[in-house]
């Protein structure tokens, strides 16, 4: 005798899947975090996104709809010149160059480019790209953002300029 001429597993065969797809989006709805706004006075973290580990020529720490992107470009052989964009407007930017993580470092005020606080600045001496970090914090609207990002998406390279150089 099979199996599938039993009505009751071929019911519990066609009712067990809905069952499962039900009982997935019920537990999320009722035990995932859901999106906020932003509190004045609250701090929130900043995470660096993927581009900022590989050569990409910028680097974007995120956290909701708040993006900070950070360029960098060489003044010279020494200096690293290091340009932070928001879509926001910022009160202030204050950043740290780490060269060793078990070192704390004096932060510095980052200096406004533009009137309105959407791009900022700061000069760099002497960091070491694969092992240097950039710990940074900014103010929007009364509210604290905070992270850091690795070096390494400081020099764009493509594999093209590779197999040109060759």
């Amino acid at each position: 005798m099979s199996f599938l001429k039993n009505k009751h597993v071929v019911i519990a065969l066609l009712v067990a899947p809905i069952l499962a797809l039900i009982s997935y989006f019920s537990v999320d709805a009722a035990v995932s975090e859901k999106p906020h706004a932003a509190k004045q006075g609250s701090q929130y973290e900043l995470v660096e996104k993927p581009n900022c580990r590989y050569s990409s020529g910028h680097c974007q720490l995120k956290n909701g709809d708040f993006e900070l992107e950070l360029k960098g470009s060489w003044k010279d052989e020494v200096h690293l010149q290091i340009e932070l964009e928001s879509q926001f407007p910022l009160e202030g930017v204050v950043a740290a160059q780490i060269d060793n993580l078990d070192t704390d470092s004096t932060p510095m005020q980052v200096v406004a480019l533009n009137e309105h606080g959407t791009r900022w600045g700061m000069l760099l001496v002497n960091p070491t790209l694969d092992q240097s970090r950039i710990r940074l914090a900014a103010s929007s609207n009364e509210t604290l953002y905070y992270g850091d990002a690795g070096l390494a998406f400081v020099n764009y390279t493509t594999s093209f300029d590779d197999d040109f150089r060759q």
